[in-house]
């Protein structure tokens, strides 16, 4: 019995085989030509560019079609490519599976590093990787990322991710800042405390020590915070 079910197994298997042969041989020639000349253009999607691993299903179409990317939240190692054929009335659509490489100039590093070390210049590079599958933003000017501190052992030719790094604080809670607002060319200073720690660019409250007034504030550098017109 078992020799007989190996037997019906191995003839599965070649029948599947033979089956996606002849699948992938049957795709169209002119729908295959039009999918190539839509990378041959470079579709790209939040600063990558999209190439084509392979299709994991071709439709069972005739004659060109037109190709697109959906819409990405993120940059997926699979995708549903959209094609079309037909306008109006006529317009037929498929969703046809892909596996996508997303290419990028990003920083990545050039050596080991362990949890909690500070990324400087010396530890960085920038390389065309693929960076489908990644969550995260990330970066393709080393000033941007040095500074930064790991969360976790990192490896050389790891993409700097902000997943796993994080901007130690320019300001922190509690310390004196000095409040700027500026309209027209001119500039009124206060003094203010940090009621939240942040780094560059980030929002945060503080409170004016004269007025005990609370603004809302933008952190400039390690000592001052600017004021958005209206943002009072």
């Amino acid at each position: 019995m078992l020799r007989v079910i190996a037997i019906l197994l191995v003839c599965f298997a070649a029948s599947s085989a033979k089956a996606a042969n002849v699948s992938n041989k049957a795709v169209d020639s002119q729908l295959q030509s039009s999918l190539t000349a839509f990378f041959a253009a470079k579709p790209s999607a939040h600063g990558a560019t999209a190439e084509l691993k392979s299709i994991t299903h071709w439709p069972n179409i005739k004659g060109k079609a037109r190709w697109s990317l959906p819409t990405l939240r993120f940059l997926p190692k699979r995708v549903s490519l959209i094609a079309e054929q037909g306008y109006g009335k006529s317009l037929r659509r498929w969703y046809v599976s892909a596996n996508i490489k997303w290419m990028r100039h990003v920083v990545v590093l050039n050596k080991d590093i362990s949890a909690r070390s500070m990324l400087d210049k010396s530890m960085l590079t920038k390389k065309w990787k693929n960076i489908a599958g990644l969550r995260g933003q990330t970066w393709s000017n080393i000033h941007d990322v040095a500074g930064l501190r790991a969360l976790r052992n990192m490896r050389r030719g790891d993409v700097v991710v902000s997943t796993i790094v994080k901007r130690p604080p320019l300001i922190k809670r509690g310390d004196r800042v000095t409040i700027l607002v500026e309209l027209d060319g001119i500039k009124v200073r206060a003094e203010g405390i940090a009621l939240k720690s942040g780094s560059r660019g980030d929002r945060m409250l503080v409170q004016n020590i004269n007025s005990k007034q609370t603004l809302h504030s933008i952190i400039k550098d390690a000592h001052t915070v600017s004021i958005p017109i209206g943002g009072v």
